[in-house]
């Protein structure tokens, strides 16, 4: 496919709406549509999320025909790529919500080494696209996450400390802002610096992504390593010897804390083979911990990373940041609140993920939280409605007592009172200016998006 044709759409740039010759009405899903309830369905089933309409949209054209009825409804915009948010704002309530899920082109280009793509692209897809041209773009592991809200809450993952964050890899981006104009980060630089972390659900909908992407590793090295019978003292020492070993971990390899009932799993990888002297370390270093392991594996990457693809189908779950962490001080005083909650709760998880590296000479971007090192998630999972209560409840009491200020944006918290410093920071008055740049009246909005500075309208 060629570069140009995919990149540019119809008649849309200078023009202050894009007019519409027939009535997009009955072309919208509503409530009343059969297809309704399947449209408006997303990864997290405990969540129900009904908005007045949902507009599938194929091309930039239709999407800004989508946003001028939405003004002309008086209604907010919500924007569905993949529709993983944890708290459901693709699929805002009373929102006209733009599902993009369509626009999943992917193209490689060879002689740039670029991907372009559409908002809707699965990760699955993308990694079914890249790797067999011996390319990877940086991302996360879940192959039904859609690469547009990835990217523009900053997207990491297993080679993120080697090479950056997904949205460290954006170049080019391409969006229909809250006044239906199609708006190029080539003519708008604020607007790629945007994207590069701060952009889910913002400013409007994106319709291309132009990303470089890295040379793929011939081989992936994994290694997975337990400990179990576990109370909270043993759990307290693991964690803080597991902190001290990877605060000097070599950036090709990440590693995972994860606290699992009275189980902790460590997994270590890398992009090169288990038989290095990092990977050796740190293995030796693990085990003299007390935990035991099977030993290593060496794949080759596109076969080792579908080991990490999850979950397909959707399913109930109550998850949460963690916070941001720069080292076990952080979670001293509260580890052990935090062990005996999840020993004591089954289907609560947490778990601790390793960042730096890289990560921490990304370009200029609102992402806000390159200093951190490591980065922590709450999760909980049950598979009967009477666990739901419980299990939420214990989220919250973890999240509380850990009391991190910064936090990740694609794991959204709705209890947060702060959102708008924990997950921007100091970016987060820049962007109020963009805002009122791209989309002046708020159209695009949820509970948790980017507000326009106070009388700025």
């Amino acid at each position: 496919m060629e570069r140009r044709r995919f990149l540019t759409t119809t008649a849309l740039a200078g023009l202050p709406f894009v007019s519409r010759a027939e009535p997009v009405k009955g072309s919208y899903l509503t409530p009343d549509s059969p297809e309704y309830d399947v449209a408006r369905g997303l990864f997290n089933s405990d969540l129900d999320m009904r908005p007045t309409y949902i507009a599938r949209c194929r091309d930039g054209v239709e999407v800004a025909k989508a946003i001028r009825f939405a003004r002309e409804e008086g209604l907010a915009v919500s924007v569905k790529s993949g529709g993983h948010c944890f708290i459901g704002s693709s699929m805002a309530n009373g929102s006209l919500a733009i599902d993009l899920g369509v626009l999943s082109q992917r193209a490689y280009l060879p002689d740039s080494r670029k991907l372009v793509a559409g908002p809707g692209v699965k990760l699955g897809s993308l990694y079914d696209t890249l790797l067999p041209q011996g390319r990877l773009l940086p991302a996360g592991s879940c192959s039904g996450v859609g690469l547009g809200g990835l990217t523009l809450g900053g997207g990491y993952g297993l080679f993120a400390r080697q090479w950056g964050l997904t949205c460290d890899h954006l170049t080019r981006v391409k969006m229909v802002g809250g006044r239906g104009r199609e708006i190029d980060s080539e003519q708008d630089e604020d607007l790629l610096w945007a994207c590069r972390g701060g952009g889910n659900g913002n400013f409007g909908a994106i319709i291309s992504m132009e990303f470089n992407t890295r040379a793929a590793p011939k081989t992936f090295a994994a290694q997975r390593f337990l400990a179990k019978g576990l109370n909270s003292a043993k759990v307290g020492k693991l964690m803080e010897g597991w902190f001290g070993i990877c605060e000097d971990l070599a950036e090709p390899l990440f590693s995972a804390f994860v606290l699992n009932g009275n189980q902790i799993s460590i997994l270590l990888t890398s992009s090169y083979p288990s038989s290095g002297k990092a990977f050796q370390a740190t293995t030796k270093a693990l085990l003299q911990l007390g935990l035991s392991t099977k030993g290593a594996s060496n794949s080759p990457t596109a076969k080792a990373l579908k080991r990490y693809y999850g979950r397909p189908d959707p399913l109930p779950f109550y998850n949460l940041s963690g916070g941001y962490y720069r080292s076990f001080d952080d979670l001293a005083s509260s580890c052990d609140f935090v062990s005996q909650k999840v020993l004591s709760t089954p289907g609560l998880i947490f778990q601790v993920n390793t960042l730096g590296g890289a990560i921490a000479r990304g370009p200029e971007s609102a992402y806000p939280h390159r200093s951190y090192p490591f980065l922590g998630e709450i999760q909980a999972y049950w598979q009967r409605d009477s666990q739901r209560e419980r299990l939420v409840a214990a989220v919250n009491a973890v999240q509380g007592e850990i009391g991190s200020a910064a936090h990740y944006r694609n794991y959204p918290d709705p209890t947060l009172k702060n959102w708008e410093t924990a997950y921007y920071g100091e970016s987060y008055p820049k962007l109020q200016e963009l805002k009122q740049r791209y989309d002046p009246d708020d159209l695009f909005r949820h509970s948790q998006s980017v507000r326009p500075s106070a009388g700025a309208r």
